[in-house]
């Protein structure tokens, strides 16, 4: 099983990616692709925060302690809905928000 680390989470105005190892769900860029890229891991989607607050610290704070990679990353490719998205996945595991 492989932890998050705080350390590897991105984000910019609007969305949250990890950028660390994936474990067995690691996806490479291939062709098309800029050359400088052909062959590097693909960051891991983790949310879109798109209206209001931004709260990616206490996201990754809650996904640090509560999930692993594999476990997020099957949650996200399951069809059970809620669960396949991203806040449906932390509610499960406790996560009321604000």
């Amino acid at each position: 099983m492989t932890s998050f680390t705080k350390e590897q989470f991105t984000h910019d105005s609007m969305y949250l990616h990890y950028e660390g190892d994936q474990g067995s769900f690691t996806t490479y860029y291939e062709q098309p692709c800029h050359p400088t890229r052909e062959g590097k891991a693909k960051p891991m989607f983790i949310a879109r925060f798109k209206y209001g607050r931004k709260p990616f610290k206490t996201w990754i704070n809650f996904i640090c302690k509560n999930f692993t990679v594999e476990e997020w990353a099957g949650l996200m490719a399951s069809d059970t809905y809620p669960l396949n998205t991203p806040l449906g996945a932390m509610q499960s595991k406790g996560y009321t928000g604000r």
